[in-house]
């Protein structure tokens, strides 16, 4: 952070002489005239006047010396201070969340990880499905909130930890003609718009989208790449039918929610990067007991 050649500098100085200073420091008096000598030289003026006497600190020398206190003091402090926020980072999990999503299994690992490991932070940070996972990739965040197995999951420098399984449903309002109905088929969707995720985000969206395709001729799907806060709205108007999945219904009230006769499972988990730093392990190691070692 400074020019280490500053100690030497203030020895000197406040011992009287490079013969004082060196005996004071414990190094050799040719080693330090050879260190301010550097010194000199970098700062482009002299600190000392060498006399038959010995050295007397020059004007310009005189302002450095006070100056340098300081700023060797300041260095310090900034050091410190850095050191402090790597290690606070270092101690630091981050979740990245998505919005209009309720969790429903990240509250309970949450408290229980917060009371285990008290001195490790966990901190959470909003972004929209658009960038969510950019911004996982590129170290905005740690560990993805619970959500279904993506494609980003299935290269070598991502995990992936399934926690629960999940099933597509349909949201529907309370107006429409379905919304009396315990449960669909597919073939209960012919004819309606529907609003799906779109192809590419995960491999349940994408087999259910294909299902729907081979077996309706007559229904619209629409492709959304997030769940925005004026869905259910929009449904309620225009009568259109939401897929979403069973777990976070109460993030689509008011619609009338009613289960989808199709095996897609949806695998909800954790995911986070293979060189995960330590907390993040800890985190996944306590999801891991608390979820996957039940089945």
């Amino acid at each position: 952070m400074y020019n280490k050649h500053l100690d030497t500098f203030i020895d000197v100085v406040e011992a009287g002489s490079f013969s004082a200073a060196a005996e004071k420091t414990y190094r050799s008096r040719t080693a330090l005239i050879q260190q301010i000598n550097l010194l000199e030289k970098e700062l482009g003026f002299c600190v000392f006047k060498r006399t038959n006497r010995g050295v007397e600190i020059t004007e310009a020398g005189q302002y450095l010396y006070g100056e340098a206190k300081r700023l060797i003091k300041t260095s310090s402090q900034v050091l410190e201070k850095c050191r402090s926020i790597e290690k606070n980072a270092n101690n630091t999990i981050k979740i990245g969340t998505l919005p209009n999503f309720k969790p429903v299994v990240l509250p309970k690992m949450c408290r229980c990880f917060m009371e285990l490991y008290p001195d490790i932070r966990i901190q959470f940070a909003e972004y929209s499905l658009e960038k969510y996972f950019k911004n996982f990739m590129t170290g905005h965040f740690d560990i993805t909130t619970e959500y279904m197995s993506g494609y980003v999951f299935d290269g070598p420098d991502y995990n992936f930890v399934k926690l629960t399984q999940d099933r597509h449903c349909c949201g529907v309002a309370a107006t429409h003609r379905l919304a009396g109905k315990k449960r669909l088929s597919v073939h209960d969707l012919e004819g309606e718009r529907i609003i799906l995720y779109a192809k590419g985000i995960t491999h349940a969206d994408d087999l259910l989208h294909d299902h729907l395709l081979s077996n309706l001729k007559r229904a619209r799907l629409v492709n959304i790449t997030e769940y925005s806060s004026s869905l259910p709205m929009k449904c309620e108007l225009d009568g259109s039918v939401l897929v979403y999945y069973s777990m976070y219904y109460q993030s689509f009230e008011p619609l009338i929610t009613i289960p989808l006769e199709v095996d897609f499972p949806i695998d909800i988990g954790l995911g986070y990067k293979a060189n995960a730093k330590e907390p993040v392990k800890k985190f996944i190691a306590l999801a891991e007991q608390m979820f996957c070692n039940k089945k």
